[in-house]
């Protein structure tokens, strides 16, 4: 008696050209990209990303997602955290900066949003205006806005052009836990209530 021809499991080559895909759009963004080069590392055929992931943009749009949704699982974030949030992205995207890239490609390249991620974003814009609400945080910028800047400041290096980080061993940090601590300190300044003055 035959053995019944049971088809090969999938699982292993979605995880291979899903790591592979991250590795390529990081690298080279959505446009940059080679569907070539991403089945070549996954050890896997071109046809196979077409069959688990659809088009190329529909792969970067998942894999962009999955890590951002990743990287906000991997983050504490409590009511009047921003300033622990800031410390704690800037911790993780020094241990991920695929992630770093992913985020600025995508932002360059795929004008569109993310549902889980919109839903992730909504709970963090309610916890900063209870906050907000509660004096804990400055109430005249709006929370999107407010939670956009301070992100904006733990990736400001990142983003910034390159002829002022030519600048960087004459007026800059010059080491992770330094660039952290400024990090922290602007964004500490940023969310903080104005003093009255009495």
């Amino acid at each position: 008696m035959y053995d019944r021809w049971m088809p090969p499991d999938a699982t292993d080559t979605k995880r291979r050209l899903k790591k592979a895909a991250v590795d390529e759009f990081a690298r080279y963004g959505l446009a940059g990209a080679r569907v070539d080069r991403i089945a070549e590392n996954a050890a896997a055929n071109k046809r196979s990303i077409y069959m688990h992931f659809g088009t190329k943009e529909e792969l970067f749009d998942q894999v962009v997602g999955e890590t951002f949704l990743e990287l906000a699982a991997s983050i504490t974030f409590g009511d009047d955290h921003l300033i622990g949030y800031a410390g704690d992205l800037f911790d993780r995207l020094e241990k991920w900066p695929h992630v770093r890239r992913l985020y600025l490609w995508a932002g360059l390249e795929r004008e569109q949003s993310f549902e889980p991620e919109v839903t992730g974003y909504r709970s963090r814009a309610v916890a900063i205006a209870a906050a907000q609400e509660a004096g804990k945080l400055r109430s005249d910028i709006p929370p999107a806005e407010l939670m956009a800047m301070v992100i904006g400041v733990v990736i400001s290096w990142d983003s910034a052009a390159w002829s002022l980080k030519a600048l960087q061993p004459e007026f800059g940090c010059h080491d992770p836990a330094s660039r952290r601590a400024a990090v922290v300190s602007a964004v500490a300044g940023l969310v903080q209530p104005p003093r009255s003055h009495s």
